[in-house]
């Protein structure tokens, strides 16, 4: 993985974005060569937040509401998701798409 790979992953989360959530502003919190943390924020104590670390290929999308996670999906010890209905549980899932878990995400604030 390099910069340009962490650019190319930026434009695609951008991109989804602008499709799912053209309202809410996105804000890069850190970045590095090997590393992204993304925020996409609707409302103060609301938003996805975006993590991805090309060491370890580790992803994690969380919606996060009063600082607390409403549901989530990442990829620690295979990938899983957080399911709205008990975020706190691992549900097994194959890897999804991003456009995937923006939808899910952008049912969940409906």
């Amino acid at each position: 993985m390099s910069a340009v790979d962490i650019e190319k992953i930026l434009q695609d989360i951008e991109k989804q974005r602008e499709r799912f959530f053209p309202e809410a502003p996105l804000v890069v919190l850190e970045r590095f060569p090997f590393y992204i943390k993304i925020r996409i924020e609707f409302k103060k104590g609301l938003f996805i937040e975006i993590r991805y670390n090309a060491n370890g290929k580790r992803w994690s999308y969380v919606l996060v509401k009063d600082n607390k996670r409403v549901a989530g999906f990442d990829n620690l010890d295979g990938w899983h998701i957080h399911p709205k209905e008990n975020p706190s549980a691992h549900k097994k899932i194959t890897a999804p798409t991003l456009g995937y878990v923006f939808e899910y995400f952008s049912a969940l604030l409906e």
